[in-house]
């Protein structure tokens, strides 16, 4: 088996994608992100791919996909329940390239009649799962214990599936309706200072999913965050799911987060 490190971008994606049982569907937003981490030229502007975009990275990322599927790295089935299980069918040959080369099946919809999900032998996630992060001296950043709760509530966001930060379904209290001016701006300093140390040290990426539909995003910056959650259309205070700002892991965070935060988080399962 080859080193982690003698992987292109586009494999260590997809590998890192399976390694956590995935879906198909969305993979291509997730070499955008680490393009973007990576600093490679080829990278988008701090935002989401767009369809067209996406289709164009079809065939590429096919061929990638088919050839990690062919070298028994990568396992890609199809969906036969409500949920991903190790006994859905394998794809292969034909219907594994059929699947591939049709750009609807890497396009995240919310509802879709074929569903696709990844995985990878357990001798593949075995020897590879703890290089598939970069190594993060521990060195510098605060044990689990002497984080505050507001600082843990903000790490385990990033961490879940959800990620939102505000909106109906957001760890974040909507704006109150009274502040305005200065008033506004240190209500808002007060609920983002648990989440500017991570996202200046480059572990957090902050988002703003303006709909409902689809997961195109923009990334926004540091200094961008205090403009965007004062904008109570930015926040978003309707009732879909999805739609506001958000927060995820790159993939230094990731490695932080398993490489010591995650541990006690996953030990109690619970912000405490």
């Amino acid at each position: 088996m080859h080193s982690w490190n003698s992987l292109t971008l586009a494999e260590q994606t997809l590998l890192r994608r399976a390694m956590s049982r995935d879906p198909l569907a969305g993979v291509i937003q997730t070499y955008g992100m680490a393009l973007r981490w990576a600093h490679a030229e080829e990278a988008p502007t701090p935002r989401s791919y767009s369809k067209a975009e996406q289709r164009e990275l079809v065939p590429m990322l096919g061929a990638v996909m088919r050839s990690l599927v062919e070298r028994d790295l990568v396992i890609v089935r199809e969906v036969a329940g409500m949920s991903p299980s190790p006994s859905d069918p394998v794809l292969t040959g034909d219907a594994l390239h059929a699947v591939l080369k049709d750009p609807v099946n890497w396009l995240w919809t919310p509802a879709s009649e074929r569903r696709f999900s990844l995985a990878t032998p357990d001798a593949v996630r075995r020897d590879w799962v703890d290089d598939a992060y970069p190594v993060v001296d521990a060195d510098g950043f605060p044990a689990w214990d002497g984080l505050s709760r507001a600082q843990r509530e903000v790490l385990v966001c990033a961490a879940e599936a959800s990620s939102m930060l505000t909106g109906p379904f957001g760890i974040w209290e909507d704006l109150p309706s009274g502040p305005v001016g200065a008033e506004r701006i240190a209500w808002v300093d007060r609920q983002l200072a648990p989440l500017i140390p991570f996202v200046r040290a480059g572990w957090i990426e902050v988002r703003h999913y303006p709909g409902v539909n689809d997961d195109a995003f923009t990334v926004i910056p540091a200094d961008g965050l205090r403009r965007a959650l004062a904008d109570p259309a930015v926040r978003y205070e309707g009732e879909d799911w999805g739609v506001g700002i958000g927060c995820v892991f790159t993939d230094a965070g990731l490695a932080v987060w398993r490489g010591g935060w995650g541990r006690a988080w996953g030990r109690r399962l619970r912000v405490d």
